[in-house]
């Protein structure tokens, strides 16, 4: 009998478990979208400009404000980049179908330019009864000649 109820307790702590994690990553999902807007948010206020200055330049030049902007904005990355990999992932792939778009517009603007200009461009006249002498070589049935090779 102990052992049974041992059993049972166990598979009861597995299935609370199993449930559990997923209620707590649901969550996470909602916190990282929390993270993200937030972080955008910093980013459009010019933090990212303020760290590329580095750490020194900050401590002498930034209010005491905007360096808690700053830190708050370092952990939002880090929080983004190591607990949130989902998140970035759906950013990363938003920015590369983003370039691709530009991409596609930029190819289809070149073609439009190739169009404009071919239109402007005036083909030779050609004179029918002039011919290349190699074309005429082998319409008659000779072999061109081979090109002389360079003698050491």
């Amino acid at each position: 009998m102990l052992k049974t109820t041992a059993i049972m307790a166990g598979v009861a702590v597995f299935i609370s478990g199993a449930f559990g994690s997923a209620q707590a990553a649901q969550t996470d999902v909602d916190t990282c979208k929390g993270f993200e807007t937030e972080k955008v948010s910093l980013d459009k206020a010019g933090i990212a400009a303020d760290l590329a200055r580095g750490a020194e330049w900050g401590k002498g030049n930034l209010a005491p404000e905007r360096l808690r902007q700053v830190k708050r904005f370092i952990f939002l990355e880090e929080q983004l980049t190591f607990r949130c990999p989902e998140v970035l992932a759906a950013a990363a792939v938003r920015q590369m179908e983003e370039q691709a778009k530009l991409k596609a517009l930029a190819a289809v603007e070149r073609e439009r330019l190739w169009k404009e200009r071919m239109v402007k461009v005036v083909p030779p006249e050609r004179n029918p009864q002039v011919r290349v002498a190699r074309v005429v070589s082998i319409a008659e049935g000779g072999v061109p000649p081979l090109p002389e090779r360079n003698r050491r």
